[in-house]
């Protein structure tokens, strides 16, 4: 840590996060197509969360899927309230969370340039200054002038992370951003938030890359269940983190729920557990797990589960989801024919033999129910994650669709 790091920059005292929860009940058809309505429940998804961070620092945030870290950069950004507590920030902040929430599909990536700068309180004046160097440093020069709803998913983080980062914040708060973009793409995003730390930024960074943390962070802390499990010199934190996960204590815990969705007070896991999802993983062809595949790769997702009832065979689902959460595709079993016992233990493997999804990061679902489709077993929503990569030129869209081309005479 640089001696010149004797400020602060963000002061967290004793906060907590109250989400109030619904369990519900939809119709056969609703269930189809979304979850259902919720029995009133409310969760801690932080508790007693005090730390500083000074200017100048890169301060690492880790922990598993639903440990609160994205959570607690939402109230410090100020999207989210704090339940109790109190968080301080002394200069301008970027919050590199949910990026393009402020964009307008139907405008251009042009108009869209000016409506962010608007909304964050930029004078039009600095976004013109700006405005060729974000598009430069976006790569979109020639998608600009089209409607972001013809972007990919990629092209639409891209250049939202470029607006938010010509504004040379104080402070940078980072969401898992470096995963967009092709790889020329997430270096030069990187350098640039580096360089901002140089003229004194602050930086916060969460991330699932433990070897970032360890190489760039002066300091680092490791969220558990929403409570701090570990505070102090990075590599020690991420020590700590993979003794955590070697113990099964940094993963997700079955009393566990993860953190909402910001327009939506409600959990992403929920259901009786007469039926258990264990574990979702997923493999490649030869069997290996992986979380990153090619356009047209074999892809498998297993879900383990345990059943503590032997009435029928439940019906199992999925779906995928770009990160903005439109839904792609959602099948189930319900069709298919099933054993005529079903064991107390097993795996379902979802296969799909050529994966046609383009280059992005998807969110995955697992879920399990009564025949009728009416009572949740267990259902976790966009819970899980995978990427495609691709360094190939493709088409507009997140699915690649058999189709053909013919020109005619007249």
């Amino acid at each position: 840590m640089s001696p010149a790091m004797n400020e602060i920059a963000i002061r967290v005292q004793s906060v907590g996060v109250k989400f109030f929860l619904k369990y519900d009940t939809a119709s056969r058809k609703e269930k189809i197509t979304a979850p259902f309505r919720k029995k009133k429940h409310d969760f801690w998804a932080l508790k007693d969360i005090s730390f500083e961070a000074q200017k100048g620092e890169i301060f690492g945030i880790i922990g598993a899927n639903a440990a609160g870290k994205s959570t607690l950069l939402k109230i410090i950004s100020g999207i989210y309230p704090a339940t109790q507590g109190s968080v301080s920030v002394s200069g301008t902040i970027a919050p590199l969370i949910e990026l393009g929430a402020a964009f307008n599909t139907e405008l251009t990536g042009r108009e869209n340039i000016y409506l962010s700068g608007s909304i964050f309180k930029i004078p039009r004046k600095t976004i013109h200054q700006n405005l060729d160097r974000i598009i430069d440093f976006s790569g979109l020069h020639k998608f600009i002038d089209i409607p972001v709803k013809n972007y990919s998913s990629g092209m639409f983080v891209r250049l939202a992370f470029s607006i938010v980062i010509f504004f040379r914040p104080e402070i940078v708060l980072i969401d898992e951003v470096f995963s967009v973009g092709d790889e020329s793409f997430q270096q030069k995003s990187f350098e640039k938030i580096l360089s901002y730390r140089k003229q004194g930024a602050t930086i916060l960074l969460v991330t699932h890359d433990s070897k970032l943390i360890a190489q760039i962070c002066d300091r680092a802390m490791v969220l558990n269940k929403g409570r701090i499990s570990f505070l102090g010199e990075a590599q020690e934190a991420v020590d700590h983190y993979r003794l955590l996960l070697k113990s099964g204590e940094g993963l997700d815990s079955d009393s566990r729920m993860p953190e909402p969705a910001p327009s939506e007070v409600e959990s992403k896991r929920w259901g009786d557990k007469q039926v258990e999802i264990t574990a979702v993983r997923f493999v490649g062809e030869s069997g290996k797990e992986k979380i990153s595949f090619q356009p047209g790769d074999y892809f498998e997702a297993q879900i383990s589960f345990t059943s503590h009832q032997a009435q029928e065979v439940p019906v199992f689902g999925v779906a995928i989801n770009t990160i903005y959460k439109l839904l792609i595709y959602g099948p189930n079993t319900l069709e298919e024919a099933g054993p005529d016992h079903f064991p107390q233990q097993g795996t379902v493997r979802f296969i799909i033999p050529s994966l046609p999804l383009y280059k992005g990061d998807y969110l995955f679902s697992a879920a399990v129910y009564d025949r009728t489709l009416e009572t949740a077993y267990d259902h976790h929503d966009m819970m899980y994650h995978f990427r495609v990569d691709s360094s190939k030129v493709r088409d507009f869209g997140c699915v690649s669709i058999q189709s053909q081309w013919k020109i005619e005479n007249a």
